[in-house]
């Protein structure tokens, strides 16, 4: 069994995940730090499990869902709603600007392969800004194919779901801070991350960084404002939890319908046993006909702290649903 020192050398997912094995008798031993591979032995049964990834993770979907457009493609295929857009090379800038005029602004332009909200760009509103992003980032900086995709106005939420049926959901909140009648903007972001430096759930620090620069300027915001009592600042659109986002848990307040939705996911990426899947909606409470929501990402290495530790709401072990797929033989286990 893994001791404390050996756990706390690990991401917070990672060690969640170990502890639950270990609770059920699982021997786990970390053979190589750096990449978080594991191997997990149960009896005769013996897992290799690289982050979140074993061996029933199809390596063939991992790939696939790495891809947001090829994701994209084959959700359409399914008839899962997924915003309207297209992938381009550096080299396709000026066809890439063709194609926002098309479909009309505001639209988000993103990269093919990415985590963390990174080089996300929303509520990008017209050619001239859209141009400067593509040429500054997306052909100098980083080099690599990007998307762009039609904004779809809706909340963001997190929805993770497994053959078992088990599910959890959480509504992602942008970044933002409350104002006090006091304090600037930035000493509320200061206080705030004071705050965060101690990890009691899934909160991470505020980043302020070029997509804050950008959204406040779009919003009439400075740094050096003093916000109202109670009045909600946003920072940022998107609501990446790495950034400073709030996880909200919803498991409760979902209609049925939004797990079918999710379902029909899960089957479309055949061997898939659990799935996190980044989930827009006008309104989530509400029946999600097509016109409702969209699927943003599919991710096969969804992560579990935020689920386990939300900053508002009831916990939910998905853990637990994880390594029920993994070593189903442990399951009486556990519930003994």
């Amino acid at each position: 069994m893994l001791n404390n020192d050996e756990l706390a050398k690990l991401h917070t997912n990672q060690r969640l995940f170990i502890i639950e094995m270990q609770s059920r008798g699982i021997d786990v031993e970390v053979i190589y730090n750096e990449m978080e591979l594991i191997k997990a032995e149960y009896g005769k049964h013996i897992e290799w499990i690289l982050d979140r990834d074993s061996s029933i993770t199809p390596y063939s979907v991992s790939i696939i869902c790495g891809d947001k457009y090829i994701t994209k493609k084959i959700l359409q295929r399914s008839e899962i709603s997924v915003p309207t857009g297209e992938m381009f090379y550096p080299n396709e800038a000026q066809l890439s600007i063709f194609y926002a005029r098309k479909i009309g602004f505001p639209v988000v332009i993103k990269p093919v392969f990415g985590s963390h909200g990174d080089h996300i760009y929303m509520d990008v509103e017209n050619e001239k800004e859209l141009k400067n992003i593509v040429k500054e980032v997306f052909v100098k900086d980083i080099g690599k194919p990007f998307i762009i995709e039609k904004q779809f106005e809706g909340k963001e939420y997190r929805v993770f779901l497994t053959k078992n049926g088990d599910y959890a959901v959480l509504h992602r909140d942008p970044a933002h801070v409350i104002g006090d009648s006091n304090h600037t903007i930035l000493e509320l972001i200061e206080l705030e991350n004071e705050k965060r430096k101690v990890r009691i759930n899934s909160l991470c620090p505020i980043a302020i960084d070029e997509i804050t620069e950008v959204y406040m300027n779009k919003n009439n915001i400075s740094l050096s404002d003093i916000p109202k009592e109670n009045e909600k600042v946003y920072l940022r659109h998107n609501s990446n939890v790495a950034k400073g986002g709030l996880c909200i848990d919803y498991t409760e307040q979902i209609h049925p319908s939004v797990i079918e939705n999710c379902k029909k996911i899960l089957d479309t990426f055949s061997g898939l046993s659990y799935v996190g899947i980044d989930y827009m909606s006008k309104d989530i409470k509400q029946n999600q006909t097509p016109d409702m929501y969209n699927i943003v990402e599919v991710n096969t290495v969804p992560g579990i702290h935020m689920h386990m530790r939300p900053s508002l709401g009831t916990p939910r072990n998905i853990a637990k649903y994880m390594v029920d797929m993994i070593f189903p033989e442990t399951v009486e286990v556990k519930n003994d």
